[in-house]
């Protein structure tokens, strides 16, 4: 009995300081993703309220080599957001887990399978983000975000199963 306490008391442990790194990489996803959300909203709002300004520096990208056109700019960093906010969303999910066990919670909560099916989702959306983002198919990228977002699936599957086992032990007591 006491390896167990000892394991549970390790875990409460890692899942309490993997949770406060979880919260400061969410605290910094989030920072970019409204940096750079801001930062389009410039980009797409320069040539309506200052044309000439915009012409000036489009002319000196342009001279300088810049081969993709505003429309194709402004696609890139729209997917750009769409990979910082399925990052964000996926660490604020993991948070919620590993917060939920630092807490001395069990891990086979109905609650966990769902995050963990959600992070599944946002890997999955971050793959096409990235697809997208980059003008060409990045197929082994792709492939692997996708094969990991199926494992994620499957281990929440494991968890529904290990969240009834848990409630069949509680009502058993």
């Amino acid at each position: 009995m006491k390896l167990m306490e000892l394991k549970q008391k390790t875990l409460k442990k890692s899942a309490h300081m993997i949770s406060i790194l979880l919260n400061i990489g969410c605290i910094l996803f989030g920072v970019f993703s409204v940096a750079l959300f801001i930062g389009i909203m410039v980009i797409i709002c320069v040539p309506l309220f200052s044309p000439e300004m915009f012409q000036t520096v489009w002319e000196t990208t342009v001279h300088e080599g810049q081969a993709y056109s505003f429309g194709q700019c402004v696609f890139f960093f729209i997917c750009c957001l769409g990979e910082l906010i399925c990052t964000f969303f996926a660490l604020y999910h993991a948070k919620r887990i590993f917060g939920c066990i630092g807490k001395g919670n069990s891990p086979f909560a109905p609650k966990t399978a769902v995050q963990i099916r959600k992070i599944a989702l946002y890997i999955l959306a971050f793959a096409v983000f990235s697809v997208l983002s980059v003008f060409k198919l990045s197929f082994a990228s792709f492939f692997m975000c996708g094969l990991f977002a199926l494992i994620l699936f499957c281990i929440s599957l494991i968890f529904d199963y290990g969240c009834e086992l848990q409630q069949e032990v509680d009502e058993t007591l």
